[in-house]
């Protein structure tokens, strides 16, 4: 229930920022601004979603887990979503979500969030000192 509210609540607050800016500059002009922060949008989510994609793969080739790139992954998606949709505040939204050093904020306040939360172990080390071949254990 509150989630949809929360998404009632920002289309409301979508629409009244629309008609603000529609009643200062004119409709056709808001409407020409929402069509070309789309395509424009649309363009810089395809190039962010490219270099997020090729730094992925270089992490893989590395034997590394990409953890960070799966995470600008999401956020590029949920820019481009936020860039499709009508209005001024998902644009923005949408725009912010694309700049590298905001993703890397958002990963890092959400990575610290979730791992306070639950427990993370890693399967590098070995217990004790040695190593416990699950194969021959009894």
């Amino acid at each position: 229930m509150r989630l949809s509210a929360l998404f009632a609540l920002a289309a409301l607050a979508e629409m009244m920022v629309f008609l603000w800016i529609g009643s200062r500059i004119g409709f056709g002009w808001a409407l020409g601004i929402a069509l070309v922060t789309a395509i424009l949008g649309s363009y810089l989510v395809r190039r962010a979603g490219m270099t997020v994609w090729r730094r992925f793969r270089r992490r893989l080739d590395h034997g590394e887990l990409p953890g960070r790139e799966l995470a600008h992954g999401a956020a590029v998606l949920v820019a481009g979503a936020l860039l499709i949709s009508p209005g001024f505040m998902t644009d923005l939204a949408g725009f912010l979500l694309l700049v590298p050093a905001v993703r890397d904020f958002a990963y890092r306040k959400l990575s610290s969030r979730v791992s306070s939360r639950i427990g993370v172990f890693s399967t590098d080390r070995a217990v004790h000192g040695q190593v416990i071949d699950v194969d021959e254990v009894d």
